[in-house]
């Protein structure tokens, strides 16, 4: 090669695009503006949000990727940050745990947060029939994710160990929900609103220690690993 001829640049180089990564950026940003006003109506005004969800036009995978998602991400990584900064919370003491099975332990609950609101829609839509409800495979799966909000922002306190249990009023708050939700997008009679919210929610308690049983056994066979 000739002093004169100048390296031909890579075919295949990987190249840094700016107004790509400017374009992410803002739609991560008006993302997360829209869950937070989302989250925000709920708490104020519960009766008007569920209204308005009742009237958009969506489906149900844009709900769990597009919504549920990002909000289920918050407990698992917040108990993990906090479980590498303080340890984990075991009775009255504080025990250090290992990194690397904080880690498994947020992605198992991931997945497993995101299979539960899909499960919970799934059984308000079964059960609609006996609440004198009109059965909506949409609208379940719209009452199921969006009265998990304060549950899964509530997962914020676990970035302190100690502070955990104000994560119970996250969980109170989305009972309520359910219960302001079921008799709007469901259609079910207001006094058997009670009913049904409970019902689901035993339920759902129930799928809830199963399903993460299950996670924590998964995460044990890979300790052992």
């Amino acid at each position: 090669m000739s002093a004169e001829q100048e390296p031909e640049p890579r075919k295949n180089a990987p190249r840094f695009d700016r107004e790509e990564a400017v374009r992410r950026a803002a739609e991560a940003r008006q993302k997360a503006e829209i869950i937070f006003s989302r989250a925000y109506g709920l708490v104020r005004d519960p009766r008007a949000e569920w209204e308005q969800i009742k009237a958009e036009k969506t489906n149900i995978p844009s709900i769990l990727l597009g919504y549920v998602a990002p909000l289920a991400a918050i407990p698992p990584l917040a108990g993990a940050i906090g479980g590498i900064a303080f340890g984990e919370q075991v009775g009255e003491t504080v025990v250090r745990t290992d990194p690397g099975t904080v880690l498994v332990t947020a992605i198992v609950t991931f997945f497993a947060s995101i299979a539960l609101v899909y499960f919970l829609g799934i059984l308000i839509n079964t059960l609609a029939e006996n609440f004198d409800a009109e059965r909506d495979d949409l609208a379940a799966q719209k009452v199921a994710a969006y009265s998990m909000t304060p549950a899964f922002i509530s997962g914020l306190f676990s970035l302190w160990p100690p502070l955990w249990w104000i994560g119970l009023i996250g969980i109170a708050m989305t009972a309520f929900l359910f219960y302001r939700g079921l008799p709007i997008l469901m259609r079910c009679p207001n006094e058997r609103a009670m009913g049904y919210a409970t019902t689901v929610g035993l339920a759902g308690l129930i799928a809830f220690v199963i399903l993460f049983s299950v996670s924590g056994c998964v995460v044990g066979i890979g300790r052992l690993s």
